[in-house]
């Protein structure tokens, strides 16, 4: 699991988090997954982690919410989630979708940071 120091630095800085699950909720609703949890979540990677591990359990397995369309939407495409399924076999396949969860909402927010400030 890659570059997870500058992950957990960013969700630690209090206006970089809460663009994060701005953008969380929005990409969890419009793909009809429940997003309720998203306010109670607490600065810091693991915290972030654990919590999304959990909802992606508890509601994967529902046959009307479909998980690829939520991977769709946040823009995580199949292949690279095979890949990174198979890089890191030994993880619970949930984990991994979580962390590629983090890393590309967090990749957007910055993204339009960045291009806003210009």
């Amino acid at each position: 699991m890659r570059d997870l120091p500058d992950i957990k630095n960013q969700l630690s800085v209090k206006d970089l988090f809460d663009a994060f699950k701005m953008q969380l909720v929005k990409d969890f609703e419009q793909s009809n997954f429940p997003s309720d949890f998203v306010k109670a979540l607490e600065p810091g990677y693991d915290s972030v982690h654990t919590t999304l591990v959990s909802e992606l359990q508890r509601n994967g397995k529902k046959t009307d919410l479909n998980l690829m369309t939520l991977l769709n939407r946040i823009d995580i495409g199949e292949a690279q989630l095979k890949k990174y399924l198979n890089e890191n076999k030994s993880e619970n396949h949930f984990k991994v979708i979580a962390e590629l969860i983090i890393k590309r909402v967090l990749q957007k927010v910055v993204i339009k940071r960045f291009y806003k400030s210009k």
